[in-house]
């Protein structure tokens, strides 16, 4: 099973989509406003192309599986969310480190280690981790330059750096 560890701030939105929208962050509301729909569309060509399924590692998951669910759905997405991953940062542990876990627990052979990216613009992730992170910046989130750059490492072919 493929699987993608999805944070959301800083992949589903960022700045090109607040500044298009005239807004900044700080002034919205609500959840439904803080996902930009071309990047789900984005996220739902990846997943169906490769097969995958997100677990979501953002803090959103802190609301609960079926929020993040009813949220991204209610913004046009239909991959898979299967799961969140646990929160273990009152521990002094990082996101890495609740990945980690996630993987030890779900995955049959853990280290088949083109089953599995993680997308974040955070880079809390553990050193061994760092083929599998796709890292975003909060100005431009996720792109269709990450999404191709992810597909070519779940099909096992060579890409530039990301």
């Amino acid at each position: 099973m493929r699987v993608i560890f999805l944070d959301i701030d800083g992949v589903l939105n960022c700045q090109v989509f607040y500044d298009k929208r005239g807004e900044s962050k700080t002034i919205i509301e609500h959840p439904d406003n803080q996902i930009c729909k071309d990047r789900v569309s984005w996220l739902n060509e990846l997943c169906g192309d490769t097969g995958a399924k997100v677990v979501i590692s953002s803090s959103w998951r802190h609301s609960g599986l079926s929020y993040c669910k009813e949220v991204l759905q209610r913004n046009g997405a239909t991959f898979d969310i299967i799961d969140i991953t646990p929160d273990l940062r009152g521990d002094g542990c990082v996101r890495g480190n609740e990945i980690k876990l996630w993987i030890d627990k779900n995955i049959e052979n853990p280290f088949d280690y083109r089953d599995y990216v993680i997308i974040d613009d955070d880079s809390d992730m553990l050193l061994w981790q760092k083929d599998n992170f796709f890292k975003t910046d909060t100005y431009s989130g996720l792109t269709p330059n990450t999404c191709y750059k992810i597909k070519r490492f779940f099909e096992g072919k060579a890409c530039i750096t990301h």
